[in-house]
Protein backbone atom coordinates (compact mmCIF):
# COMPACT_ATOMS: atom_id res chain seq x y z
CA UNK A 1 0.00 0.00 0.00
CA UNK A 2 2.87 2.65 1.28
CA UNK A 3 4.20 2.07 -2.25
CA UNK A 4 1.08 2.51 -4.32
CA UNK A 5 0.77 5.95 -2.54
CA UNK A 6 4.45 6.60 -3.17
CA UNK A 7 4.15 5.63 -7.02
CA UNK A 8 1.17 7.84 -7.26
CA UNK A 9 2.36 10.90 -5.67
CA UNK A 10 5.89 10.46 -7.59
CA UNK A 11 3.71 10.01 -11.09
CA UNK A 12 1.97 13.48 -9.94
CA UNK A 13 4.61 15.05 -9.55
CA UNK A 14 6.28 14.00 -12.63
CA UNK A 15 2.95 15.20 -14.47
CA UNK A 16 2.59 18.59 -12.74
CA UNK A 17 6.21 19.30 -13.58
CA UNK A 18 5.82 18.55 -17.33
CA UNK A 19 3.36 21.28 -17.30
CA UNK A 20 5.46 24.51 -16.55
CA UNK A 21 5.58 25.50 -19.53
CA UNK A 22 5.16 29.02 -21.36
CA UNK A 23 3.36 26.82 -24.07
CA UNK A 24 -0.62 26.54 -23.53
CA UNK A 25 -2.15 23.60 -22.40
CA UNK A 26 -4.37 22.26 -24.91
CA UNK A 27 -6.69 19.13 -25.20
CA UNK A 28 -6.09 16.65 -27.67
CA UNK A 29 -9.29 17.32 -28.66
CA UNK A 30 -8.49 20.25 -30.10
CA UNK A 31 -8.99 18.85 -33.72
CA UNK A 32 -8.41 20.70 -37.14
CA UNK A 33 -11.62 21.58 -38.71
CA UNK A 34 -12.43 19.28 -41.17
CA UNK A 35 -12.66 21.92 -44.20
CA UNK A 36 -8.79 22.68 -43.90
CA UNK A 37 -7.57 20.37 -46.53
CA UNK A 38 -3.85 19.78 -46.00
CA UNK A 39 -1.91 19.24 -49.22
CA UNK A 40 1.44 16.86 -49.46
CA UNK A 41 4.40 19.14 -49.95
CA UNK A 42 7.48 16.60 -50.27
CA UNK A 43 10.82 16.94 -48.98
CA UNK A 44 13.05 18.60 -51.40
CA UNK A 45 15.74 21.41 -52.42
CA UNK A 46 15.06 24.93 -54.33
CA UNK A 47 16.60 28.31 -55.32
CA UNK A 48 15.52 30.73 -52.64
CA UNK A 49 15.52 34.63 -52.99
CA UNK A 50 16.15 36.44 -55.62
CA UNK A 51 16.99 40.69 -56.46
CA UNK A 52 14.06 42.56 -58.12
CA UNK A 53 13.49 44.64 -54.99
CA UNK A 54 15.11 45.87 -52.15
CA UNK A 55 14.58 43.16 -49.33
CA UNK A 56 14.67 40.34 -51.16
CA UNK A 57 16.30 37.21 -49.52
CA UNK A 58 19.86 36.27 -50.97
CA UNK A 59 19.86 33.74 -53.85
CA UNK A 60 20.79 30.37 -52.19
CA UNK A 61 20.11 26.76 -51.73
CA UNK A 62 17.59 25.51 -49.15
CA UNK A 63 16.62 22.20 -48.30
CA UNK A 64 13.26 21.47 -46.91
CA UNK A 65 11.82 18.24 -44.67
CA UNK A 66 8.36 17.01 -45.96
CA UNK A 67 5.64 19.26 -44.62
CA UNK A 68 1.51 19.48 -45.82
CA UNK A 69 -0.07 23.23 -46.37
CA UNK A 70 -3.56 24.22 -46.29
CA UNK A 71 -4.86 24.46 -49.44
CA UNK A 72 -6.59 27.32 -49.26
CA UNK A 73 -6.37 30.35 -47.30
CA UNK A 74 -8.05 30.39 -43.93
CA UNK A 75 -11.38 31.81 -43.77
CA UNK A 76 -14.13 33.38 -41.97
CA UNK A 77 -15.93 30.24 -41.04
CA UNK A 78 -12.67 28.63 -40.09
CA UNK A 79 -11.47 31.09 -38.14
CA UNK A 80 -14.73 31.72 -36.42
CA UNK A 81 -15.20 27.82 -35.74
CA UNK A 82 -11.78 28.69 -33.74
CA UNK A 83 -13.18 31.47 -32.24
CA UNK A 84 -15.76 30.23 -30.89
CA UNK A 85 -14.03 26.83 -29.09
CA UNK A 86 -11.12 28.77 -27.68
CA UNK A 87 -14.00 31.18 -26.43
CA UNK A 88 -15.42 28.22 -24.40
CA UNK A 89 -11.91 27.87 -23.50
CA UNK A 90 -11.38 31.07 -22.08
CA UNK A 91 -8.76 31.97 -24.17
CA UNK A 92 -10.63 35.00 -25.66
CA UNK A 93 -12.15 38.37 -24.28
CA UNK A 94 -13.84 41.17 -26.09
CA UNK A 95 -12.95 44.42 -25.65
CA UNK A 96 -14.22 47.88 -27.32
CA UNK A 97 -10.78 49.54 -27.87
CA UNK A 98 -9.80 52.64 -28.98
CA UNK A 99 -7.66 52.77 -32.21
CA UNK A 100 -7.12 54.96 -35.76
CA UNK A 101 -6.06 54.93 -39.39
CA UNK A 102 -6.06 57.74 -41.93
CA UNK A 103 -9.40 57.89 -41.36
CA UNK A 104 -9.43 59.29 -37.98
CA UNK A 105 -9.53 58.22 -34.66
CA UNK A 106 -12.43 55.51 -33.68
CA UNK A 107 -13.46 52.97 -31.22
CA UNK A 108 -13.98 49.25 -32.18
CA UNK A 109 -14.29 46.17 -31.08
CA UNK A 110 -11.19 43.73 -30.87
CA UNK A 111 -10.70 39.85 -29.89
CA UNK A 112 -7.82 39.83 -26.90
CA UNK A 113 -6.05 36.90 -25.95
CA UNK A 114 -6.28 35.67 -22.45
CA UNK A 115 -5.95 33.15 -19.86
CA UNK A 116 -3.56 30.32 -21.39
CA UNK A 117 -3.61 31.37 -24.45
CA UNK A 118 -0.48 32.16 -26.04
CA UNK A 119 0.52 35.53 -25.86
CA UNK A 120 -2.10 36.67 -23.70
CA UNK A 121 -3.33 40.31 -23.21
CA UNK A 122 -2.45 41.02 -27.29
CA UNK A 123 -5.31 41.81 -30.17
CA UNK A 124 -5.72 38.57 -32.24
CA UNK A 125 -8.46 40.31 -34.47
CA UNK A 126 -9.98 43.64 -35.43
CA UNK A 127 -13.87 43.38 -35.61
CA UNK A 128 -15.38 46.38 -38.14
CA UNK A 129 -18.17 48.06 -39.41
CA UNK A 130 -16.01 49.71 -42.30
CA UNK A 131 -13.60 48.65 -45.15
CA UNK A 132 -10.69 50.39 -43.52
CA UNK A 133 -8.35 53.72 -45.64
CA UNK A 134 -6.17 54.32 -47.56
CA UNK A 135 -3.26 56.10 -47.00
CA UNK A 136 -4.59 59.06 -48.55
CA UNK A 137 -7.18 58.40 -45.68
CA UNK A 138 -10.02 57.54 -48.74
CA UNK A 139 -12.26 55.12 -47.19
CA UNK A 140 -12.02 51.45 -48.92
CA UNK A 141 -14.26 48.92 -50.60
CA UNK A 142 -17.14 48.32 -47.92
CA UNK A 143 -16.46 44.21 -48.82
CA UNK A 144 -13.43 44.67 -46.99
CA UNK A 145 -14.58 45.17 -43.42
CA UNK A 146 -14.00 42.26 -40.63
CA UNK A 147 -17.23 40.05 -41.66
CA UNK A 148 -16.95 37.98 -38.07
CA UNK A 149 -18.86 40.16 -35.06
CA UNK A 150 -19.64 39.56 -31.57
CA UNK A 151 -22.94 38.76 -30.45
CA UNK A 152 -22.66 39.85 -26.72
CA UNK A 153 -26.65 38.38 -25.59
CA UNK A 154 -25.24 35.03 -25.99
CA UNK A 155 -21.23 35.91 -26.30
CA UNK A 156 -21.10 33.80 -29.52
CA UNK A 157 -18.95 34.99 -32.47
CA UNK A 158 -21.11 35.28 -35.73
CA UNK A 159 -20.76 36.28 -39.71
CA UNK A 160 -22.16 39.30 -40.50
CA UNK A 161 -22.66 38.51 -43.51
CA UNK A 162 -22.93 34.54 -44.42
CA UNK A 163 -22.40 34.62 -47.98
CA UNK A 164 -18.72 36.01 -46.83
CA UNK A 165 -18.22 32.56 -45.09
CA UNK A 166 -15.60 31.14 -47.23
CA UNK A 167 -13.53 34.46 -47.79
CA UNK A 168 -10.37 34.83 -46.48
CA UNK A 169 -10.52 36.01 -42.63
CA UNK A 170 -8.80 39.38 -42.52
CA UNK A 171 -7.82 42.01 -40.16
CA UNK A 172 -5.85 39.07 -38.77
CA UNK A 173 -2.72 40.08 -36.54
CA UNK A 174 0.16 37.82 -36.54
CA UNK A 175 -0.52 37.10 -32.93
CA UNK A 176 -4.00 35.43 -34.15
CA UNK A 177 -2.74 33.50 -36.95
CA UNK A 178 -0.34 31.92 -34.44
CA UNK A 179 -3.18 31.60 -32.22
CA UNK A 180 -4.80 28.99 -34.28
CA UNK A 181 -2.10 27.36 -35.22
CA UNK A 182 -1.39 26.60 -31.50
CA UNK A 183 -5.27 25.82 -30.72
CA UNK A 184 -4.78 22.94 -33.55
CA UNK A 185 -1.72 21.81 -32.94
CA UNK A 186 -0.15 23.34 -36.19
CA UNK A 187 2.18 25.70 -37.51
CA UNK A 188 2.50 28.85 -39.36
CA UNK A 189 4.68 28.12 -42.51
CA UNK A 190 8.48 29.07 -42.66
CA UNK A 191 9.37 31.69 -44.99
CA UNK A 192 11.13 28.76 -46.61
CA UNK A 193 8.33 26.57 -46.61
CA UNK A 194 6.26 29.24 -47.94
CA UNK A 195 8.26 30.19 -50.85
CA UNK A 196 9.05 26.54 -51.69
CA UNK A 197 5.64 25.90 -51.70
CA UNK A 198 4.70 29.02 -53.87
CA UNK A 199 7.02 27.89 -56.60
CA UNK A 200 5.09 24.77 -56.95
CA UNK A 201 8.46 22.63 -57.61
CA UNK A 202 9.11 24.35 -60.92
CA UNK A 203 11.00 27.53 -59.65
CA UNK A 204 8.17 29.95 -60.97
CA UNK A 205 8.67 33.36 -60.32
CA UNK A 206 4.93 33.97 -59.57
CA UNK A 207 2.88 31.59 -57.90
CA UNK A 208 0.38 30.82 -60.17
CA UNK A 209 -0.56 27.53 -62.51
CA UNK A 210 2.37 28.11 -64.59
CA UNK A 211 4.72 30.57 -63.31
CA UNK A 212 3.08 34.00 -65.23
CA UNK A 213 0.68 36.30 -63.80
CA UNK A 214 -2.35 37.86 -65.05
CA UNK A 215 -5.81 38.93 -63.71
CA UNK A 216 -7.31 35.72 -64.64
CA UNK A 217 -4.76 34.09 -62.59
CA UNK A 218 -4.60 35.64 -59.25
CA UNK A 219 -6.50 38.35 -57.32
CA UNK A 220 -3.44 41.51 -57.40
CA UNK A 221 -3.97 45.14 -58.30
CA UNK A 222 -2.27 45.32 -61.29
CA UNK A 223 1.13 46.19 -62.19
CA UNK A 224 1.17 50.13 -60.85
CA UNK A 225 2.33 50.56 -57.53
CA UNK A 226 0.58 52.68 -55.48
CA UNK A 227 -2.79 52.55 -58.45
CA UNK A 228 -5.72 52.35 -55.92
CA UNK A 229 -9.23 50.35 -57.45
CA UNK A 230 -12.06 51.95 -55.31
CA UNK A 231 -13.41 48.34 -56.06
CA UNK A 232 -10.78 46.33 -54.88
CA UNK A 233 -11.60 43.60 -52.01
CA UNK A 234 -11.05 40.05 -51.31
CA UNK A 235 -12.71 37.01 -52.97
CA UNK A 236 -13.66 33.33 -51.81
CA UNK A 237 -10.86 31.29 -51.43
CA UNK A 238 -9.87 29.05 -54.50
CA UNK A 239 -11.49 31.36 -57.25
CA UNK A 240 -7.98 31.44 -59.77
CA UNK A 241 -6.29 28.08 -60.73
CA UNK A 242 -3.76 26.06 -58.45
CA UNK A 243 -0.39 25.93 -58.90
CA UNK A 244 1.61 22.17 -59.36
CA UNK A 245 1.10 21.73 -55.96
CA UNK A 246 -2.66 22.01 -55.66
CA UNK A 247 -2.42 25.21 -53.92
CA UNK A 248 -4.74 28.05 -54.50
CA UNK A 249 -4.19 31.71 -54.08
CA UNK A 250 -0.19 31.64 -52.96
CA UNK A 251 0.02 34.91 -54.62
CA UNK A 252 -3.13 37.81 -54.16
CA UNK A 253 -6.04 37.98 -52.21
CA UNK A 254 -4.49 38.94 -48.66
CA UNK A 255 -1.06 38.67 -47.51
CA UNK A 256 -0.12 35.32 -45.26
CA UNK A 257 1.83 35.79 -42.02
CA UNK A 258 5.15 33.01 -41.73
CA UNK A 259 6.67 31.73 -38.61
CA UNK A 260 9.69 33.97 -39.21
CA UNK A 261 11.04 37.20 -38.09
CA UNK A 262 11.80 39.71 -40.66
CA UNK A 263 15.84 39.37 -41.77
CA UNK A 264 18.21 40.51 -44.82
CA UNK A 265 20.71 38.19 -43.83
CA UNK A 266 19.40 35.39 -42.36
CA UNK A 267 19.69 33.08 -45.27
CA UNK A 268 22.21 31.35 -46.21
CA UNK A 269 23.46 28.72 -48.87
CA UNK A 270 22.87 24.99 -47.88
CA UNK A 271 20.91 25.13 -44.70
CA UNK A 272 18.51 23.05 -43.86
CA UNK A 273 14.78 23.89 -42.65
CA UNK A 274 15.82 27.37 -41.36
CA UNK A 275 13.17 29.51 -39.45
CA UNK A 276 14.53 32.83 -38.26
CA UNK A 277 13.31 33.08 -34.82
CA UNK A 278 15.69 36.10 -33.45
CA UNK A 279 13.36 39.46 -33.42
CA UNK A 280 16.50 41.52 -34.15
CA UNK A 281 16.26 45.14 -34.15
CA UNK A 282 12.99 45.40 -35.68
CA UNK A 283 11.44 42.25 -34.41
CA UNK A 284 9.08 42.27 -37.34
CA UNK A 285 7.54 39.17 -39.00
CA UNK A 286 7.11 38.07 -42.56
CA UNK A 287 4.54 38.26 -44.55
CA UNK A 288 4.56 36.97 -48.76
CA UNK A 289 1.73 36.53 -51.25
CA UNK A 290 0.56 39.98 -51.70
CA UNK A 291 -2.86 40.93 -51.99
CA UNK A 292 -5.98 42.58 -53.32
CA UNK A 293 -4.75 46.08 -53.39
CA UNK A 294 -1.11 45.26 -53.96
CA UNK A 295 1.01 45.25 -57.66
CA UNK A 296 2.20 42.50 -59.55
CA UNK A 297 5.73 42.68 -57.93
CA UNK A 298 4.51 42.10 -54.82
CA UNK A 299 3.13 38.75 -56.10
CA UNK A 300 6.55 37.09 -57.07
CA UNK A 301 7.00 34.37 -55.22
CA UNK A 302 10.13 35.52 -53.65
CA UNK A 303 9.38 38.92 -52.70
CA UNK A 304 9.24 39.86 -49.18
CA UNK A 305 7.28 41.65 -46.65
CA UNK A 306 7.30 42.50 -43.02
CA UNK A 307 5.66 44.34 -40.32
CA UNK A 308 4.91 44.07 -36.77
CA UNK A 309 2.72 41.39 -34.82
CA UNK A 310 0.61 43.60 -33.65
CA UNK A 311 -0.60 45.35 -37.03
CA UNK A 312 -3.36 43.66 -39.02
CA UNK A 313 -5.67 45.29 -41.83
CA UNK A 314 -8.41 44.59 -44.59
CA UNK A 315 -5.93 41.99 -46.73
CA UNK A 316 -3.60 40.41 -43.59
CA UNK A 317 -4.86 36.73 -43.63
CA UNK A 318 -2.54 33.08 -43.27
CA UNK A 319 -2.95 29.98 -44.42
CA UNK A 320 -1.51 26.56 -41.83
CA UNK A 321 1.37 23.93 -42.48
CA UNK A 322 1.69 20.54 -40.61
CA UNK A 323 5.13 19.16 -40.69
Amino acid sequence: MTFRISFFLSSLSFILSCSKSDEPILSNLNELPESISLIDISEGTFTMGGSATAGDAPTVNITLSAFKMSEKEITNQQYLDFLNSAYIDGWLTVSSISTSDPCGIYTEKMIIGSGNAPNAGEIFLQLGETGGCTSDGEAEHINNKSWISFNSSNNTFELSDKTKANWPVNWVKWFGAYAFTKYYDVSLPTEAQWEYAARGGKQFNYPTDDGTLSLSKANYNGDVPGFYNPDGHSVVVGSYPANPFGLYDMGGNVWEWCQDYYSETFYTDGITDPLNTNSGSDSKRIRRGGSWNYHSATLLTYARASDFENRGNNHFGFRIVKN
